[in-house]
């Protein structure tokens, strides 16, 4: 209709885009959590969406899924030891020495 006119967002859109989006900061957090468990439908969605726009993100997404992935073949190769499945004496000594001195 309005030709060379240039139309860009409002900034009311502007701030409803911010507000539902998640931050970066917020989108690797979460990334991290869920490989080890699982994400609300909330937090699922809003992380495709972020990761639709950002290609960092997606990049840090697809080197953790890489680098969990060379640790189970390493594992199952047998080259690199099985972690542990409990704490050691010590570690959990001094998870409880930091927790008490937090407090």
């Amino acid at each position: 209709m309005f030709r060379g006119v240039v139309v860009r967002p409002s900034e009311a859109r502007a701030k409803m885009i911010n507000h539902w989006m998640f931050k970066c900061s917020e989108v690797t957090k979460l990334i991290s959590k869920s490989m080890d468990q699982e994400l609300t439908i909330g937090q699922k969605i809003g992380v495709r969406i972020h990761l639709a726009l950002c290609r960092y993100c997606s990049r840090y997404k697809k080197h953790l899924e890489l680098i969990r992935k060379f640790i189970k073949d390493a594992i199952e190769a047998e080259i690199m030891p099985a972690p542990p499945l409990t704490l050691s004496h010590q570690a959990r000594e001094r998870m409880k020495q930091r927790l008490l001195s937090q407090y």
